[in-house]
């Protein structure tokens, strides 16, 4: 039978080998939490003390958001409710966003008019955003900087990227990316042109799975004069490019 010291020495011990975190450095402190992505914040490290809490009770801690969602549908509802979550937390204040797989036009949708400052919106395999959520989403992104888009689904509409354009004009960086879909590599149906005549202040594109031709190619380089770098797929462009001029670009390639 364990006596009173016992159990006394037994806690003594106990205490002693979990951390505590409110001894630690505030620099060490924060070093560790701007390693941890939203769901884990917000279903454990708010929790772990008092002044982890606290850090995490102003909206300028949530200037990013990260959710790293995994191509299970039974966890698409949870990690939605966790990324509203997160948005509420930010008061108007987020910046940057990535939500990987579990993104909907609901989603968008519910975001939408709450995060007008954003200037880098990241949408990777979210199979249940369509090209007109994603058009309505970013009516309400005017200082939107960055966009990088990898769909599963297919092309992403001229319409869609033409809206990009208007209503985003700080854009200075793009990728579309579907070469996750079915048809790994084909013909645009018109995306370049729109890239070309509504993003003047485009400084870096990316284009995956879509083969461009040459008078596409020399609309993006004619309308986008900031460009500095440009990144096609190996197929990415149909026709002889020796004639065309890439003095401009600082970056080129074609992989």
């Amino acid at each position: 039978m364990a006596t009173c010291t016992d159990r006394i020495t037994k806690e003594k011990d106990e205490s002693m080998t979990k951390p505590n975190w409110l001894e630690l450095p505030i620099d060490l402190t924060m070093n560790i939490l701007q390693r941890l992505d939203t769901v884990d914040i917000l279903r454990s490290a708010r929790n772990v003390c008092p002044l982890w809490r606290n850090i995490y009770k102003d909206p300028l801690k949530w200037r990013t958001i990260l959710i790293r969602g995994l191509d299970h549908p039974f966890r698409i509802d949870r990690l939605g409710k966790i990324c509203r979550c997160a948005i509420d937390l930010s008061c108007g204040h987020l910046e940057d966003i990535r939500i990987e797989h579990i993104g909907t036009d609901d989603l968008l949708e519910d975001m939408a008019h709450r995060v007008s400052h954003l200037q880098r919106l990241q949408l990777f395999k979210c199979d249940g955003v369509k090209d007109e959520g994603l058009a309505e989403f970013v009516k309400t992104l005017p200082l939107l900087e960055e966009l990088d888009y990898v769909s599963r689904r297919g092309h992403i509409s001229k319409e869609c990227v033409e809206v990009i354009g208007r209503c985003c004009p700080l854009l200075k960086s793009l990728r579309l990316d579907t070469e996750g879909c079915c048809h790994s590599v084909c013909h645009g149906h018109g995306e370049a042109i729109f890239i070309g005549k509504t993003m003047p202040g485009l400084c870096h594109l990316k284009l995956f799975g879509i083969v461009l031709t040459n008078d596409e190619l020399l609309t993006i380089l004619d309308g986008c004069p900031l460009l500095e770098s440009l990144h096609l797929s190996s197929l990415g462009v149909e026709g002889d490019i020796l004639d065309i001029d890439f003095l401009s670009l600082v970056y080129l390639n074609f992989s």
